[in-house]
């Protein structure tokens, strides 16, 4: 079994306070990121659940390196280019 992402709204040229307010509006399949980034970067958010040890939500960076919390910069913070993904998720069953 896989999961297929699909992009399905892309908005672009947001601000900062813009593009985080998107990406709190919608669900764990939606992410934003700078035009500038490598194209597998982007930040998305973490609601954390029961089984979290985390209380309180936080944002994270994914690449093809791996998943680490998001320290933002000044530069990134003031940018007025940020762009919101919002993806579909489809269960695939392989077999």
């Amino acid at each position: 079994m896989e999961t297929k992402i699909t992009p399905v709204e892309v908005t672009n040229n947001l601000s900062f306070g813009e593009a985080f307010d998107k990406l709190k509006a919608n669900d764990a399949y939606t992410e934003m990121r700078l035009p500038s980034w490598q194209p597998d970067v982007s930040i998305k958010i973490q609601r954390p659940d029961e089984n979290s040890k985390m209380t309180a939500p936080y944002l994270y960076v994914e690449s093809r390196f791996g998943r680490v919390p998001w320290k933002e910069t000044n530069i990134e913070l003031f940018a007025e280019n940020w762009v919101v993904i919002i993806n579909e998720s489809e269960v695939i069953i392989n077999g």
